[in-house]
């Protein structure tokens, strides 16, 4: 009986899909929540990324600090220098990849 078998019956086939099926069902959410989280550990990367590079242009006086807006591979950060209390703070804020607004921020002692 089993020296005439050809192959796989339809049933041992569907039985195999579907624990690819529950495998993958288990696995996919976390795979998509990692990618998220790296995706936002690189917004947040690059928005220390220039803050420390507007930080380096106030403490060497290469020009005077005026707000901007940077637009980094489709991400906007925008660039304020907050003078409301004593030292003053220089903020980077975006929208990371839940569209939550988001801030990085430095203190500065301006002359």
């Amino acid at each position: 009986m089993w020296k005439n078998s050809k192959g796989f019956t339809l049933v041992e086939v569907l039985g195999a899909l579907v624990v690819w099926m529950v495998i993958a069902s288990v696995l996919l959410p976390g795979l998509i929540r990692m990618n998220q989280e790296r995706k936002g550990f690189l917004l947040d990367q690059q928005a220390r990324f220039i803050l420390t590079l507007e930080l380096e242009n106030i403490r060497t006086e290469t020009r005077l600090f005026e707000a901007s807006t940077v637009n980094k591979n489709g991400t906007l950060y925008s660039i304020t220098l907050v003078e409301d209390n004593h030292p003053a703070r220089l903020c980077v804020s975006y929208k990371d990849y839940r569209l939550l607004e988001k801030e990085r921020c430095a203190y500065v002692h301006l002359p």
